[in-house]
C-alpha cells in the first residue's frame, strides 16, 4: 500500500507546493509555524532534527531558518524532489532523501533530538511501526511534534460544512492556484487507511503510549481563527479534526 500512497503524493506535489508557496509569502503565517515548533523544540540552537513527511520542504526550511540541522525524508519522490528545489531555492543545505516513516534503517538508534511532522500520520499504512520507529531514532528526552487531523473519519453532511468547503475551494483557487479536489480513486485508496477509520488524536496518544513515549501536550483547532482569518476561512472548516501532539522520549 506505500508505493499506492507515493505515488497519490507524487501527483499532488505540484498542488502542495503551490501551498507552502503561498504560506511563506505570508510573514504571519511563518511566524505561527515557527512559535508553534518552538513549543515543542525549545530554544535550544542546532538542534538535529528529523523532518519526516517533509512534502515540498516547509517545515525543513523553518527550521534551517531558526539555526537548526534539518533532514528530510518522504516516501514519494516527487515530494522530494519539490523540496530538493525548495532547498536550493532558500539557500538553505538540507539532506533529503526518499524513505519509508515507518523504516528508518538509515538513521541510527538514538540519534535525533526532535522528529517532526505535518498532515502525513494520516497517511501511513503502518502508523503504530512508525511511532515505534521514531522513537526509536530520538535520543533520550528527544521530542515528537505531531500536527495531524482526523480527516475523512466523517465527512461533513450538514449543509453549513457543505457551504463553506465550497467557499474554501473557491479562496484556495484564488490565493494558491489550484484546485483542491480528489478523484474517487484516490478517496477509495485513502479510506482504506488504519487512522482515517479510528477517532484521533485518542489513537495516537495510545500508539505512543504503546512506543514509549510520554505525552506531554494534545492540543485541537491548534491555530485560531484570529491568528490567520483567511487561513480560516480556507480550512477552519478542518479545525475540528484536527490536533498537535507533543510527545517526548523517556
Amino acid at each position: 500500500m506505500l508505493k499506492e500512497i507515493s505515488k497519490y503524493w507524487t501527483s499532488s506535489s505540484v498542488g502542495y507546493d503551490k501551498v507552502i508557496q503561498t504560506q511563506f509569502r505570508s510573514k504571519k503565517t511563518v511566524r505561527l509555524w515557527k512559535q508553534l515548533l518552538i513549543q515543542g523544540i525549545g530554544l535550544k540552537s542546532r538542534q538535529k532534527i528529523l523532518d519526516v513527511g517533509t512534502g515540498p520542504g516547509f517545515f525543513s526550511i523553518l527550521l534551517s531558518q531558526m539555526g537548526h540541522q534539518a533532514t528530510a525524508v518522504d516516501a514519494s519522490p516527487g515530494m522530494i524532489e519539490r523540496a530538493s528545489r525548495n532547498f536550493d531555492r532558500y539557500g538553505y543545505k538540507v539532506q533529503a532523501y526518499v524513505g519509508d516513516a515507518a523504516d528508518l534503517s538509515a538513521e541510527p538508534d538514538n540519534s535525533f533530538d526532535a522528529v517532526v511532522c505535518r498532515d502525513m500520520v494520516w497517511t501511513l499504512p503502518e502508523p503504530q511501526k512508525a511511532y515505534a520507529e521514531w522513537h526509536r531514532i530520538l535520543k533520550p528526552g528527544g521530542t515528537l511534534i505531531v500536527f495531524d487531523g482526523n480527516y475523512m473519519y466523517k465527512d461533513y453532511r450538514s449543509l453549513f460544512r457543505r457551504l463553506w468547503y465550497a467557499l474554501s475551494w473557491m479562496l484556495i483557487l484564488i490565493t494558491e492556484q489550484r484546485i483542491r479536489q480528489r478523484s474517487s480513486g484516490d478517496k477509495s485508496l485513502l479510506s482504506e487507511l488504519p487512522f482515517v477509520n479510528v477517532l484521533r488524536p485518542e489513537a495516537d496518544e495510545q500508539a505512543l503510549l504503546h512506543a514509549g513515549f510520554r505525552i506531554f501536550d494534545t492540543r485541537r483547532n491548534f491555530i485560531p481563527a484570529r491568528k490567520l482569518p483567511l487561513n480560516y476561512l480556507k480550512y477552519g472548516y478542518e479545525n475540528v479534526n484536527r490536533f498537535m501532539i507533543i510527545a517526548k522520549k523517556e
